[in-house]
């Protein structure tokens, strides 16, 4: 199963994002990718965000980032690959791999 790091930056609560980033030892959710955004909800897959330090003052981390499963299109886990993270329709999180 492969993994990369990115840099996740959190939507502030103002923004319509968590009142709080991700925090803890790992966070998994639904990604939409810039590569296959128009195919977005209908195909979706989830990411596994593990997190490597905390959030810094412009609520931005470091995570080692995989699929949920382990079929999951890594393709789309390139280096510069854009991704957004959704709590239900909530926008939670962009994220730009390594």
């Amino acid at each position: 199963m492969k993994s990369v790091k990115a840099e996740v930056c959190w939507i502030s609560e103002e923004d319509g994002g968590r009142s709080i980033p991700a925090f803890g030892a790992t966070y998994s959710t639904v990604a939409r990718f810039e590569d296959e955004k128009d195919r977005y909800p209908t195909e979706a897959w989830s990411l596994v965000l593990k997190l490597l330090g905390p959030s810094n003052q412009k609520h931005c981390t470091i995570a080692e980032v995989r699929f949920l499963v382990d079929d999951g299109p890594d393709r789309l886990l390139r280096r510069g690959s854009r991704f957004e993270l959704y709590e239900g329709h909530h926008l939670v999180a962009k994220g730009t791999t390594l």
